[in-house]
């Protein structure tokens, strides 16, 4: 049994709050621990070994046999021990916050009504007000192999591992989504109107990291969609692919920089720089954009 000691995520960067982020993450043998208060963030509990209850405001008992998950609401009063004294449950533990973080619950929460009956080794119990939420993800492994890489993750970066992070949030939950009834996240949310949640999902990932390398791939697989289907549907939303609209927050982003730095010298390869971009490449996309180099803005 290899633990994976509670682990704080990075907080230096939390005055740069993101849609998706990790507040703690974690497994252990669990003892019994009380939370007469709750917990500040919504949580994500998974069973591999044993059996263990959780009391929910002191009254109702849910029990997570291997290979179950629960998600709990923030601020539910609620408390969780071994199944039988003495007895060993190795419980792994992820709690997020963020806008995107109470989407995907509500997700996975309220997709349970329209989930058919017949959905694979699906166990589903639905709480008064949707405050917990237990269930059985057809691929619990390869989930339980997410939390760990997460962990580690988190464990061995520096500052930019809140950034990394939050990618590995969203991998994480999109997991759990797809594996919580045997359905891929675009079945549960319809292009158009309100169920555009996946896509926005997308694109505000594009918008946090803009200046990373940010393979289409990622961002497809932060929406649930295959690659063909994301670009498909943001093509028809937005007018344009996903790689022009990235180009787009680049170069507005590469103005608001170049008015920051002035005539500072070297300033074109900074500005190249914080935006995760080759010089050379940079002031291509930058003429093809503006119709001038960036150095010849700069003096206009």
């Amino acid at each position: 049994m290899i633990m994976l000691p509670f682990l704080l995520a990075d907080q230096s960067q939390r005055n740069k709050p993101l849609p998706l982020s990790v507040y703690c993450i974690g497994s252990h043998e669990q003892k019994h621990l009380i939370r007469p208060e709750g917990f500040p963030t919504p949580q994500l509990f998974l069973t591999r070994q044993g059996t263990g209850i959780f009391s929910i405001n002191g009254s109702e008992h849910i029990v997570l046999k291997p290979g179950s998950a629960l998600l709990l609401r923030e601020h539910v009063i609620h408390d969780y021990y071994p199944a039988s004294a003495g007895g060993q449950w190795e419980l792994g533990f992820v709690a997020f916050r963020g806008a995107v973080a109470e989407t995907m619950l509500d997700t996975m929460m309220g997709s349970s009504n329209t989930a058919k009956a017949g959905a694979a080794a699906t166990v589903a119990a639905w709480a008064e007000q949707d405050k917990h939420y237990l269930f059985e993800p057809t691929n619990f492994h390869e989930l339980w192999e997410k939390l760990e890489q997460l962990w580690h993750l988190i464990s061995v970066s520096g500052e930019d591992g809140y950034w990394e992070a939050s990618l590995g949030a969203y991998d994480l939950l999109l997991t759990a989504i797809r594996g919580h009834s045997g359905m891929e996240l675009k079945q549960s949310v319809t292009p158009g109107g309100d169920g555009k949640a996946a896509l926005k999902a997308g694109v505000q990932l594009m918008h946090d990291h803009y200046n990373e390398r940010l393979l289409l791939t990622n961002v497809a697989r932060a929406s649930g969609y295959s690659v063909q289907h994301f670009h498909r549907l943001f093509v028809s939303s937005y007018g344009m692919t996903p790689n022009q609209y990235m180009n787009r927050i680049r170069m507005k982003r590469a103005v608001q920089l170049l008015e920051e730095l002035g005539g500072a010298s070297g300033s074109v390869e900074k500005v190249a720089m914080q935006l995760g971009m080759e010089t050379s490449y940079f002031i291509r996309l930058f003429k093809k954009t503006y119709g001038t180099t960036p150095k010849q803005w700069k003096n206009i």
